[in-house]
């Protein structure tokens, strides 16, 4: 299926994030989309207020926004990223 725009890739990934890690700021320069399958993180996004994600929950980061996770409690997360 065609993209949004020419050169437009989506990547369908699994990732875990062991409990205690942060993930630093980074960003990406397509939309960020993604669903927690296990576990919960906070999601800081430069000018949004910090969101609490926990399994069910899905969100989206803007293209070039840099944003970050944090991962407390004692159990690996699991999300699917688009």
């Amino acid at each position: 299926m065609d993209g949004p725009m020419p050169g437009y890739v989506t990547i369908n990934v699994e990732a875990e994030i062991e409990p205690g890690v942060f993930v630093a700021r980074h960003t990406y320069p397509g939309i960020e989309s993604g669903y927690v399958l296990d576990g919960g993180f906070g999601l800081p996004i430069q000018g949004q207020p910090t969101r609490t994600l926990k399994p069910s929950n899905g969100f989206q980061v803007p293209p070039e926004t840099p944003h970050a996770r944090s991962k407390d409690g004692n159990k690996t997360s699991r999300i699917a990223l688009t």
